[in-house]
């Protein structure tokens, strides 16, 4: 049972433990990047494709960069028979064309991207192996005359991420003319794409291998090397040292729900992998 204190603030109660939250304490307690050796994360894969290759196991290659968008379409809020379709001014609607827009461009990026300067073909090569784009929400409030939904844009390439997000926004506002609706987008959130380090990745797959090959006594292949389309502490710590990461198994690729599931067998070998991981430290 969660119990709820008023009146208590985080500094307050960090005072209490005799600790103060100045500027000049909390730099003392900064990390100097010397100090350390490298950072390495285990995690659920949050995805489908270890399950689909049937191992437990799976080394990261990326983190890929993140960019949330808030997306405001108005129009005006005519009766529902009285105003003819070609005179209509229907939010709902275009806010509907934009998202099967949005769907077609991160499938096809190939299609709509132009080459230039900053948008080449290598870029939008990386982009076939790692955009992800989604609408996560969408709202009519306070009324059918103002839609608005989010858009997370995710790839591993932050220039060819960037390509997509001109790309949407600049075909946005031409079919909102095309509508006579107004159209707004505002950047709610970036982060830019992390590459885990080349050493640390090579070492956990060979520390994976070792660990599956003494749990089954069976050669397991060649472990996967993934890229991650979901935020980890690993952005925050790649600013302080190199980060690897190690993917574990997860039930259909779900997470952040009730129905998120692990093998116990699985956490088992990923500790395994750790601790081979280790040994070649040593």
């Amino acid at each position: 049972m969660c119990k709820f204190f008023s009146g208590v603030t985080v500094q307050g109660a960090l005072r209490a433990s005799s600790i103060e939250t100045t500027e000049e304490n909390l730099l003392q307690l900064k990390y100097e990047p010397k100090s350390v050796w490298g950072y390495v994360e285990v995690h659920i894969e949050q995805g489908p494709v270890l399950e689909n290759v049937g191992l437990p196991l799976g080394s990261v290659k990326g983190i890929a960069g993140q960019t949330r968008l808030k997306v405001t379409v108005k129009g005006t809020q005519g009766h529902a028979g009285t105003v003819p379709m070609n005179m209509r001014q229907d939010p709902m609607v275009a806010a509907a064309e934009l998202i099967v827009f949005l769907e077609s461009l991160c499938k096809q990026p190939d299609y709509y991207l132009s080459y230039d300067g900053q948008c080449t073909s290598s870029t939008v090569e990386s982009l076939a192996g790692s955009l992800v784009c989604t609408v996560g929400e969408i709202s009519t409030w306070p009324s059918a005359s103002n839609v608005t939904f989010t858009v997370d844009v995710r790839a591993m390439d932050d220039s060819g991420r960037e390509a997509i997000i001109y790309e949407f926004s600049n075909r946005l506002y031409h079919m909102c003319d095309r509508r006579s609706v107004f159209c707004n987008v505002e950047r709610k959130h970036d982060a830019n794409a992390v590459v885990c380090d080349p050493g640390l990745s090579t070492q956990l797959k060979s520390a994976s291998y070792t660990a599956l090959k003494r749990i089954t006594g069976e050669d397991p292949g060649d472990i996967p090397v993934l890229m991650s389309g979901a935020g980890h502490d690993a952005m925050a710590m790649s600013h302080l040292t190199k980060v690897g990461m190690l993917f574990v198994r997860c039930r259909g690729g779900i997470s952040h729900s009730p129905a998120e599931h692990v093998l116990d067998d699985d956490v088992w070998a990923a500790g395994m992998a750790v601790l081979a991981f280790f040994e070649t430290l040593l």
